[in-house]
């Protein structure tokens, strides 16, 4: 049978010629990889947009998800509004998971998880004080600048409720299980025992390597010798990650423990480093209850904290063991000082200590400054400290903690010279804070002093 004369052939269209979905995917990536590099928010925000567009085309590559969790990990850092940053976190931790999930042998999904489980712990707890913060003046202005503050995506509530310290840590487990020398992951679980978390003790005590450990230790040692403090805690924080609970531990919490307690007295972190110093003490005790020197810790950090009481009974504890101790016999006498005035003298005492430190900090910033001689420290509720002179050495036969002169040239008050001016203001009727400056209430009462001192004392003050 003859065909129709007007059927005619037809041609299929070849539609191989374009890019495949893996090629698609792969452009995506580097395009990515190329906005990620410029490590500038807009960059992240660009690269993210490239990750997700690659996970469109090839939903089975994990390393996409990777790469989109470091990005918003990046995203976290550079931005500075709470809502925003921790929606980032969250989106960073949903990424992780899925990496992980489709890769659950490769290593550095783990990693990255964990990173971002911290970061978002780290993010909902700014994120919650903001929420709870009663609203400023300042922040109305922010919101009339910046629009309302910015809320979390409904789907990454969840993620943000769920977080915890645990989850992190079942992380950075199954990647130790995978390589059980991997030192980020070590370093992570480290992170979360300082921040009070209870890691699982069995597995503790299999990753801990006094071997491993005593190398950084070594390498701590002669930077708290040079006042290298900060430096110092970081090589003791590093082999506490190689042998958190094994031989020599609590030695390595002795050693941070004095470094968060320098810190704290040189005012580089007024108040913040005092709670690690205790924070450490405490896990010294804990791994070794013997240990005279925790004792010591532990006492010289509740003193710094303002908790007297503790301090000496802390003191105590420690001349139990070991009666024969200075630095402890020393403790006990400073603190016992204090435990003599009222509870309102000792809250008043510490709260001007506090002041004189961040003070001589200020005034070792402003040495290199030629601003004249008469530089004035005006210190909230205090009205200006005066003198900025280093704390009395606390921890017997370790020396001072530093300090000089007073600010604006004038010499530096003395405890003595503080313990008037707080016995003053908590005998004072009403028991209201004055105005003046420390300094200032402490002048006022030398003047007050000699005018009502017996005549013939030397007093030059005009009568009438």
């Amino acid at each position: 049978v003859a065909c129709c004369p007007q059927m005619q052939s037809v041609e299929i269209e070849d539609v191989s010629d374009g890019p495949s979905s893996k090629e698609l995917a792969a452009a995506a990536k580097a395009k990515g990889n190329k906005a990620h590099g410029l490590n500038t928010l807009e960059g992240f925000v660009v690269a993210i947009a490239a990750y997700t567009e690659a996970i469109s085309h090839d939903p089975s590559d994990h390393i996409f998800y990777a790469n989109l969790c470091a990005s918003y990990i990046e995203l976290s850092k550079a931005k500075w509004r709470p809502g925003e940053v921790v929606d980032a976190a969250a989106k960073a931790v949903e990424a992780a998971r899925s990496c992980t999930a489709m890769a659950p042998t490769w290593l550095k999904g783990f990693v990255r998880q964990a990173t971002a489980e911290e970061a978002l712990l780290a993010a909902r707890g700014k994120w919650e004080e903001a929420l709870a913060k009663p609203k400023t003046k300042w922040d109305e202005e922010q919101e009339e600048r910046n629009g309302p503050e910015p809320q979390p995506a409904d789907t990454s509530i969840a993620i943000i409720k769920a977080a915890s310290l645990a989850a992190c840590e079942a992380t950075c487990r199954a990647g130790l299980l995978l390589d059980p020398s991997n030192v980020p992951l070590k370093l992570r679980l480290q992170g979360l025992r300082d921040a009070g978390h209870a890691t699982d003790p069995a597995s503790d005590a299999a990753m801990s390597d006094a071997a491993l450990a005593a190398p950084l230790k070594a390498e701590g040692n002669p930077l708290f010798s040079s006042k290298q403090f900060e430096k110092a805690a970081e090589k003791y924080t590093a082999a506490l990650a190689m042998n958190p609970v094994g031989e020599g531990a609590h030695i390595l919490y002795s050693n941070r423990s004095a470094c968060h307690a320098e810190l704290d007295a040189g005012g580089e972190w007024v108040g913040s480093e005092g709670s690690k110093a205790l924070h450490d003490a405490e896990r010294c005790l804990t791994l070794s209850p013997g240990f005279a020197k925790g004792f010591s810790r532990k006492s010289a950090a509740l003193y710094q904290l303002g908790r007297y009481v503790e301090a000496a009974a802390a003191a105590e504890a420690g001349l139990a063991i070991e009666p024969t101790s200075a630095p402890l016999q020393s403790l006990l006498a400073t603190a016992k000082v204090e435990t003599a005035e009222s509870p309102d003298v000792q809250a008043k005492m510490h709260e001007m200590r506090k002041q004189r430190a961040k003070d001589a900090k200020l005034k070792e910033m402003l040495s290199g400054l030629n601003l004249g001689s008469g530089v004035q420290m005006f210190s909230p509720g205090m009205g200006g400290m005066g003198g900025g002179g280093g704390l009395e050495s606390l921890f017997g036969g370790r020396g001072g903690f530093g300090g000089g002169g007073g600010l604006g040239g004038a010499p530096a008050m003395s405890d003595d010279q503080m313990r008037q001016i707080a016995r003053g203001a908590v005998a004072a009727p009403g028991n209201q804070p004055s105005q003046m400056g420390a300094r200032e209430q402490w002048e006022a009462q030398q003047e007050q002093d000699c005018c009502t001192a017996p005549k013939g004392d030397g007093c030059t003050a005009p009568s009438g």
